[in-house]
């Protein structure tokens, strides 16, 4: 076991470059799930399942009473994500060839989720204050992107080769890709926001709040604005695709905006399940589960189009080329 770790953690450039590979995927699945298990602590007002924090009711193993083992799961799944956080961490900062942004962003990830940790114990003493939770969601958001870039960024191994032409993409499909993240992570907030003031089940009909699209009320305009920032984010991605499909780009990022765009309709279906089925738990805990896969694809498209970043060789910084020493040392 001992020589298995070693070789993970500190061997030659195919072992790290693996072993980063399945610690990369496993942290970014437990991230998708950390925030998919956060949400059905939320529907099933399990938030103070476990009312003290760090300890569960004073104890390192609480009572076996259903909301509390749902909050308590959500704390032991965040301890798992920040393991497999730190292990890529150590992973990347040990591999022969660096690349810049992945040791960047595990590292950046690893700072977030330390403070992902702290804020979901405010989240516990102020009693589940809606601003603090939606802050939380935020931060757990940056933890699942960090992840993604630093996965796509220190893939490969050895130095990054020059672009070819399908990797060269135009302003308008950089701006649209930047558009939608920002659209996408403001339809997540602004759901957050719409539920954690207690307004997300206002609106009883759908597409219409009530046979209405401007519904009088604080309550049901705040639900509102929640579809309407959908129908922005969706007018976003569906151009995204577009422009990914009219210019010469490669297949992969045809077909990865192309995933984006199903990922969002079936985004917009669940929330209007959701409302038919008289917002059931289960679908609003997996409608905030999709718009988590659906911010993981769109990271992705981004990254797609950053095909260049620094590469060292820290082995090389360590240890210089011996003949041009030689030369130094005669001269």
């Amino acid at each position: 076991m001992l020589a298995a770790l070693k070789r993970a953690f500190g061997g030659g450039d195919n072992g790290g470059n693996t072993a980063f590979r399945i610690v990369i995927v496993a942290a970014i699945i437990a991230a998708v799930g950390q925030v998919a298990l956060g949400g059905v602590v939320r529907v099933t007002d399990s938030g103070l399942g476990c009312p003290d924090w760090p300890l569960c009711h004073g104890r390192l193993i609480p009572p076996f009473e259903l909301h509390t083992l749902i909050e308590y799961s959500h704390r032991l799944s965040a301890s798992t994500l920040g393991f497999l956080v730190l292990a890529a961490t150590i992973i990347v900062w040990r591999d022969p060839w660096r690349s810049t942004l992945a040791v960047g962003a595990t590292t950046g990830a690893l700072i977030l989720v330390g403070v992902a940790a702290v804020l979901g114990g405010i989240t516990v003493l102020t009693e589940l204050a809606w601003w603090v939770v939606l802050f939380h969601l935020g931060i757990a958001e940056g933890v699942v992107a960090s992840l993604v870039i630093a996965a796509v960024a220190g893939w490969r191994g050895g130095p990054v080769l020059e672009p070819a032409r399908d990797d060269i993409f135009s302003l308008r499909m950089r701006w649209l890709t930047g558009l939608a993240l920002g659209g996408t992570l403001l339809l997540i907030l602004s759901g957050s926001y719409m539920v954690g003031r207690g307004f997300g089940s206002s609106c009883s009909t759908w597409p219409t709040c009530l046979g209405s699209l401007l519904p009088s009320g604080e309550v049901y305009m705040v639900h509102m604005s929640h579809r309407y920032v959908a129908g922005l984010a969706g007018l976003l991605v569906l151009a995204l695709t577009a422009s990914a499909w009219l210019e010469a780009v490669r297949p992969s990022v045809r077909w990865t905006t192309l995933a984006v765009l199903v990922v969002f309709v079936v985004q917009g279906l669940v929330g209007a399940v959701t409302v038919w089925s008289e917002f059931a738990a289960g679908m609003k805990a997996a409608h905030l589960a999709v718009a988590t896969v659906l911010w993981v694809a769109l990271v992705y498209v981004a990254m797609l189009q950053m095909p260049e970043w620094p590469v060292t060789n820290r082995r090389a910084e360590r240890n210089p080329d011996p003949v041009s020493g030689l030369e130094g040392a005669s001269s």
